[in-house]
Parts: C-alpha cells; structure tokens; sequence
C-alpha cells in the first residue's frame, strides 16, 4: 500500500496550522545613518586650503559587513537582525556622511571620490570601520561604533594624519529608531572631530599657526559620549 500521498496530506495540514497560528512574518525595516553637518566649528584658517583630497570608500571588518544591523548582548557574541537591516552597504553609509560632512565643511578647494572625476588628488583620505553594532541589555542599551581614519600625501605616500575612534553612546529610550539616532549622532561627532585634525594637520602643511593646544598629535578617542 502507498502511504506517500497520506504522509504528503499530514505534512501539508501540520504546515498550515503551525502558519496560521504564527501569523505571518514581520515586514524587513530599513535604516540608514543620517545628519545635517554642523559647521560651527572656527576653522584655523579662514582661506580654504588650495588641495584635493580624494576620499576612498572605507573599508569595514567582514563581520560587520553584510545588511543586517549587528547587535550584541555579550562582548563575545554578535548577533544578526534580519528584520532590520541598512538600506545600503554600511561601508558606503559612513563613506557617504564622511564625504558630504567634508563637502559641507569648505575645508579644501575639491573633495573628490574617483581619480577621473576632478583634479589631480593632493592628499588620499581613507576609512576602517571596525564596528558598527548596538549593545542591547536589560538595563542599558549603547550605540557603538569604532573606527580609524587616516590621510595620506600622496606625493611621497607619507602618512599625515591617523586617528581611531571607538566611541558608545547611551540609548535612553529602548526603541530601534533610537538607536540609529544615537549612532548618527555617534557619527557625527567621530567626523566633526576628524575634520578638525585635518584642519590642524593641514595648516601645518600650509604654514599657518596652530594653536599650542592642537599642536600635539591627536590620541585616539575613546569611551561614552554624551
């Protein structure tokens, strides 16, 4: 006797009632970082400096490197959301928001992002995002993100200027859209700061006086922003 069409039936009923009594499945939720770049920062100079820097898309560690946001609920373990992912590469977001904030800023005469699409690149300007995540407990949630960034003078292939970051900040309603809201405001401080140390690196390159206070070179930025 053939069972097969009576074990096929049984197989298709189980399905149906473990859907029906799941419900369907949440829709996906799309985010990105995003921030209007604050410009009120006194630049040490007053004249924009007569260069191009070109702006290569940073590179990020292949564990963050994929749609879903990365959470973490232990310092050993990342964990995936597949209902909540970036609507783009996150390597190309904080590209993005770097490039627009450098564009915005009026630092340099041209902010390029290929070599054939302006003149020819005084200085190259590059990114490593180590972690983009938010940590998720009972009591304490943080937007997180480090990061290391880094100039070169292409001329002689002298390092200019590096500087990491790796910075968390407080969550203090519980709620997805929070913490988005918290890593661009994360972001935002990371690129204000950067845009500053090139500020003070490029007026040395120009002969133009710094301040004692931003004479030293810039420590690496870590711990909790407010």
């Amino acid at each position: 006797m053939n069972h097969a069409p009576f074990i096929r039936s049984v197989i298709c009923v189980s399905f149906s009632i473990l859907f029906v009594g799941c419900g369907s499945l949440p829709n996906k939720q799309y985010y990105t970082l995003n921030y209007l770049p604050s410009t009120n920062r006194e630049r040490l100079s007053p004249a924009v400096y007569s260069c191009t820097i070109r702006l290569r898309d940073f590179d990020i560690e292949e564990a963050y490197n994929r749609p879903q946001i990365v959470y973490r609920q232990s310092p050993f373990q990342l964990e995936y959301d597949y209902y909540r992912v970036w609507a783009v590469k996150p390597s190309r977001m904080v590209t993005d928001l770097v490039y627009k904030h450098l564009l915005s800023a009026g630092l340099v005469s041209n902010v390029i992002r290929r070599f054939d699409e302006g003149p020819k690149p005084d200085y190259e300007l590059s990114g490593m995002i180590e972690a983009l995540d938010e940590y998720d407990s009972q009591e304490l949630w943080f937007g997180h993100i480090a990061l290391r960034i880094s100039m070169i003078r292409i001329s002689d292939g002298s390092e200019v200027y590096t500087r990491r970051f790796d910075l968390r900040k407080r969550v203090f309603e519980h709620n997805p859209d929070n913490v988005i809201r918290e890593l661009s405001l994360l972001m935002e401080f990371i690129t204000t700061q950067a845009i500053h140390d090139l500020d003070v690196r490029l007026a040395k390159e120009y002969g133009v006086a710094v301040p004692a206070a931003d004479s030293a070179a810039a420590p690496s930025a870590t711990g909790e922003i407010k």
